[in-house]
């Protein structure tokens, strides 16, 4: 009897394979729920270190500090989406901790060529470079013996915001159900020079070198050209008009419009487009008499090392059940953002050049143009960067320590 009930309970136990199995499966559910647990303790931990910096007392009259982020398709990406997640992910919780004000600003312009799809690099370097040269051009302004500049800056803003009541009109004036984007709101612009926090090594690269042409290059700025509006391109549209001629006599021809189309016979009028007058230049570098350079943007790195191919697939799936370690990098990058005492003059050019190099090593590099970094030696003698590449990280009890002076 016994005999017999023990072959009953053997036929019950699962076979090795299946313990194996099941194993495995309830093994790796546990690993990544711990895993998540921890990434989120870690986060934490970040965040709890960036309260420091914004339970710190802020006088009434002193500005809140802003920084201004760029993000731009990693390479190997034809969009932003995963740069937007990165953000979102591991460096906009720190952000928000430790009150850091910021202006987001998502570059990404694609190109088809040849039915390839490609995108097109020099945005962030286009804008930073605009940046600098504005504040290069209202320290002319502000100077006594410049009233033609301030005069000509006055016609520039009377003709921007012409211009925007332009756009909005040509969107409301669109036909029902499509997307209309009228900007309601604008931020007061910031008093002073917002720093800069690029993502990725691409970024990194652009806004260096628009740093350097926005302190050494032309300063002089074209007039903006005046938005058409929908109505005047469809009033200037050409016409079509039917003409007849009739013979009253033997030499007498008369020749009649007829606007209404009653004849068959028709004559398109074409009209040649009228050229475009050439935009007044604003000729600044007359009143730019060289000497020191202006108060430049410190810039912050904060890496982004995109995994893209097949042979990325294993770090992918490490990744994917052991986030801890990016957020404990990218995060700690963050948080050095925040607490402004990391920042400090660069050491020499090749600092500069080689921040971020390792993301060149990544498979997504591999059939991409290397970015070359160009910079002036004097740009480089006056330029600031973040410390957001120290592993020892002693920022973390310098900036608490000040905060606690503070609030003391």
């Amino acid at each position: 009897m016994s005999a017999g009930i023990l072959g009953t309970i053997k036929k019950k136990l699962p076979s090795r394979n299946t313990a194996l199995f099941w194993g495995t499966v309830f093994g790796t559910i546990g690993f990544y729920q711990y895993n998540k647990r921890q990434s989120k303790k870690c986060l934490e931990y970040y965040c709890k270190r960036a309260e420091h910096v914004a339970n710190q007392p802020v006088g009434s009259l002193d500005t809140m500090r802003k920084v201004h982020v760029y993000l731009t398709a990693p390479m190997g990406e034809l969009g932003t989406r995963k740069a937007r997640m990165h953000w979102e992910e591991y460096i906009l919780p720190v952000f928000v901790a430790g009150a850091l004000d910021y202006e987001l600003t998502l570059v990404n312009e694609t190109q088809t060529v040849d039915g390839l799809e490609s995108v097109v690099r020099g945005g962030v370097h286009s804008l930073v470079a605009e940046e600098v040269k504005e504040t290069r051009r209202k320290q002319l302004e502000q100077e006594e013996d410049n009233e033609e500049l301030r005069l000509w800056r006055e016609a520039v803003e009377e003709r921007r915001k012409e211009n925007e009541l332009r756009e909005y009109k040509n969107q409301l004036g669109r036909e029902p159900g499509e997307t209309v984007n009228v900007g309601l709101w604008k931020p007061e612009p910031y008093p002073g020079v917002m720093d800069i926090v690029v993502v990725g090594r691409e970024a990194w690269v652009e806004a260096i070198n628009g740093i350097n042409e926005g302190a050494t290059g032309s300063l002089n700025l074209a007039m903006p050209q005046l938005v058409k509006l929908d109505t005047e391109e469809r009033e200037n549209a050409p016409r079509e008009i039917t003409t007849e001629t009739q013979a009253h006599g033997t030499d007498a021809e008369i020749e009649v419009t007829d606007t209404a189309g009653a004849f068959d016979m028709t004559v398109p009028v074409e009209t040649a487009p009228a050229a475009e007058p050439a935009p007044h230049v604003i000729n600044y570098d007359r009143f730019d008499h060289g000497g020191a350079l202006p108060e430049l943007p410190a810039v912050a790195y904060i890496s982004l090392f995109n995994l893209t191919g097949w042979g990325s697939l294993p770090h992918k799936i490490w990744n994917f059940f052991h986030d801890q370690q990016n957020v404990e990098l990218y995060s700690r990058q963050a948080l050095q953002v925040v607490f402004e005492s990391t920042k400090r003059p660069a050491r020499d050019v090749q600092e500069i050049v080689d921040m971020g190099k390792a993301e060149e090593e990544l498979p997504s590099w591999e059939n991409e143009q290397s970015m070359e970094v160009v910079i002036d030696a004097r740009v480089a003698e006056v330029l600031e960067i973040y410390d957001t590449q120290n592993d020892n990280a002693p920022f973390k009890e310098e900036g608490e320590k000040a905060n606690e002076d503070a609030s003391s």
